[in-house]
This record gives C-alpha cells, sequence and structure tokens, in this order.
C-alpha cells in the first residue's frame, strides 16, 4: 500500500514538473490502490468486520477512481463524484476521530485522499486536477482577454449592419442571449455574411455552446476559406474541446495562410504542448517570439519555455 501510495505522489510530481512520465507512474499507483482495497474490502466482508470500516473500504474503492479521473484528466466520474467526494470527507473525518488508532494503514490512506481532494475545490496550478465542478461545465471557452479583430468583410444592407452593431453592443456588455438573438436576425437578412457567422460564433462561445460556435466557424469557412483568422478561431475552440489534433490542423492552416500572426504560432505551441511534443512546441514558441510577440506576461508560454525550450 506504501508503495503505491509512493507511486502516486511520485507520479504527481513529475507531472507537476511537465514530464509526459509522471501520467503512467501515478496511474500505475491508482491500479495498485484500488485493488489493494478490493481485497481488503472482501477480506473484511468474509471476517464480518465493523460496519464502519466496510464503509470506509468501499468508499476509498470509489474515491480512488474518482481522484485517478481528476487527475489524469478522464470525464467518466464526474457526475458521480458530485456525490462520492462530499460523502468521503463526512465519514472519513468521523472515521478519524473514531477508528483511527484500531486501522492505523486505512487512516494514512484517508489523510492522503484527504489532502489529493484539496485540490479539487478551485485550485488551479500547472496541470491542476479537473475541479470538483469542473470549469467545463460552466466555462469552457475559458478566455480572460478579447483579442480585437478587424474582419475584411462588410454588409450588403444598411440594416444588417445596424442589427450587427447592436448586437456587438450587447456582447460587450455580456448580454450574450440577446446578441444572438439579434446576429440570428442579421443572419436572415444575409446567411453567407462571414463577418455575422465569426461574430455569432464567439458569442456562442460566450455561453458555452462550443460545437454551435465550430459549425458557425465552419459555414464561414465554405463562404471564404481564404481567411487566417476562421481558422485560428476554429482551432481555439477544438483546443479549448481538448481535440489538439484538430485544433494543430487548423493552426497550421491559418499559418499557410498568413505567417505572419504571432498569436497563431503561440497558439499552436499551446495545443503541441498538450499533446506532448515539446519540440514542436519549443519552434512555435521560437517562432512567435520572432514575430515579435512578448510571453513575459504569459505565464504558460513562459513556463513551457523555461522548463522544455533550450
Amino acid at each position: 500500500m506504501y508503495i503505491f501510495i509512493g507511486f502516486i505522489l511520485t507520479g504527481l510530481v513529475i507531472r507537476f514538473f511537465g514530464n509526459s512520465g509522471g501520467s503512467p507512474l501515478a496511474s500505475i499507483g491508482f491500479l495498485g490502490m484500488f485493488v489493494y482495497y478490493i481485497i481488503k474490502t472482501k477480506k473484511d466482508l468474509r471476517n464480518k468486520v465493523d460496519r464502519n470500516i466496510l464503509i470506509i473500504d468501499a468508499l476509498i474503492v470509489l474515491m480512488t477512481l474518482t481522484l485517478h479521473s481528476k487527475y489524469l484528466f478522464f470525464q467518466y466520474l464526474d457526475y458521480p463524484s458530485l456525490i462520492i467526494v462530499p460523502f468521503f470527507i463526512f465519514i472519513s473525518v468521523l472515521f478519524l476521530f473514531i477508528d483511527r488508532l484500531r486501522e492505523f494503514k486505512l487512516s494514512i490512506t484517508i489523510i492522503f485522499y484527504l489532502l489529493l481532494s484539496i485540490p479539487l475545490f478551485g485550485f488551479d496550478f500547472h496541470k491542476s486536477p479537473r475541479h470538483y465542478i469542473p470549469i467545463e461545465w460552466y466555462n469552457r471557452y475559458d478566455t480572460e482577454k478579447d483579442i480585437k479583430v478587424n474582419l475584411p468583410f462588410g454588409f450588403k444592407y444598411i440594416d444588417t449592419e445596424e442589427l450587427s452593431i447592436k448586437a456587438h453592443a450587447l456582447r460587450e456588455s455580456k448580454k450574450y442571449f440577446d446578441a444572438i438573438f439579434l446576429y440570428r436576425k442579421a443572419l436572415k437578412l444575409e446567411p453567407n455574411n462571414p463577418k455575422l457567422l465569426f461574430d455569432l460564433s464567439e458569442t456562442y462561445a460566450r455561453v458555452n455552446d462550443l460545437e454551435t460556435a465550430i459549425s458557425l466557424l465552419d459555414t464561414a469557412i465554405k463562404v471564404d476559406s481564404t481567411y487566417s483568422g476562421f481558422y485560428n478561431n476554429r482551432g481555439l475552440l477544438y483546443y479549448k474541446l481538448k481535440q489538439n489534433d484538430k485544433a494543430v490542423e487548423d493552426y497550421n492552416r491559418a499559418i499557410t495562410l498568413d505567417s505572419t500572426q504571432s498569436l497563431f504560432h503561440a497558439n499552436l505551441a499551446l495545443a503541441y504542448y498538450y499533446m506532448e511534443k515539446f519540440d514542436k512546441a519549443c519552434e512555435s514558441i521560437f517562432k512567435a517570439e520572432q514575430l515579435g510577440l512578448d510571453i513575459t506576461e504569459l505565464k504558460e508560454l513562459k513556463r513551457i519555455k523555461k522548463n522544455h525550450c533550450k
């Protein structure tokens, strides 16, 4: 049991410092703990031990799966964990006060799992676990700053332009659903207007509907496949959905169309990094810097460069 705990700790520390070997090591540790406590639970059932011990045994089995999913970025226990985690914390605290002297190993496991549970509740750090309530449930787009884009597209009708201006003002005021209503109204007048499709896509992203945002950019690209910004934005949406292979494809297409945009290379670097293609990530960072990007305030790119780029 102590060896498996050591595997988990070592794996998570290695992951924190950006080494891809940490994830398999942590997974072995969680698997070992899972098997260990399955066997212990069966043994305790046969020996008819105290009911409280059996309950905590079962909870540790469930928490092992939960922590594995949270720390290794799987989603298979997101909804069950809403019940498992608070129930485990409540029962564990009671157990520690009542039975800790009788079950020393069990107490060590409980304390270890309670400590691993703390980062689930709103702590953000490099490769932090999926939160108790994952951020993508309410903000999958998760962008801190808007980057102003001047699209090289106009309008056929004055009425369409007026609707677009009003919708943009609503979006700036974070009245996203009102903005969507006006953008949709404008699209009825000009259904193939690339600017409307782009702006509406951005607005849908703000309300967490990334799939609709992507479909609107798909349409915009069919209308005009030569504008690099469409591919960059769609790549960003794929990146947020953790579909990094599609994100890389779109970023590279954007760069092919306009290789002078440092932002495209910076976005590509992040996608490569999370695919654990560190050499390519570094190449993209260096290219972005050559094009004038200052990464001193871009914490993630700065950390990637420090830890992986020579």
